[in-house]
């Protein structure tokens, strides 16, 4: 079963959505009362908890690219539209359709409205 922590900047709506669409174990930063983590700190959860971050923070893929790459799976969203359902509908397209052939605990993955990136771990 796939882990994810969302970020703070993410509702919790939104784990609501991934938990009952897909049955997913999703803990997110707001209810965990967790909004003050570094971006490093919440990198070294997702790895002790094995989860694949989800987040707006585009600081995500510098991390991962320059020093975390194939180390832990990050799932950036690049929308304009921020609200719940703008993301919840891009992360349904993404789980549904694209995310099969992904190795999502080690890959970066960059979503906007109108396309998907994919960058994988090449260790």
């Amino acid at each position: 079963m796939l882990k994810l922590l969302l970020d703070a900047n993410l509702s919790p709506k939104t784990r609501k959505y991934l938990e009952k669409k897909f049955h997913f174990n999703v803990i997110d930063l707001a209810t965990e009362n967790k909004h003050g983590m570094t971006d490093e700190q919440v990198v070294k959860l997702a790895k002790k908890e094995k989860r694949v971050i989800i987040t707006f923070d585009l600081d995500f893929g510098e991390i991962y690219y320059f020093s975390e790459r194939g180390k832990v799976g990050i799932i950036v969203l690049r929308l304009e539209d921020q609200r719940v359902e703008s993301a919840n509908k891009v992360l349904n397209k993404f789980f549904q359709n694209e995310s099969k052939n992904v190795d999502l605990e080690k890959s970066l993955v960059v979503i906007d409205e109108s396309r998907i990136r994919i960058v994988p771990n090449i260790n």
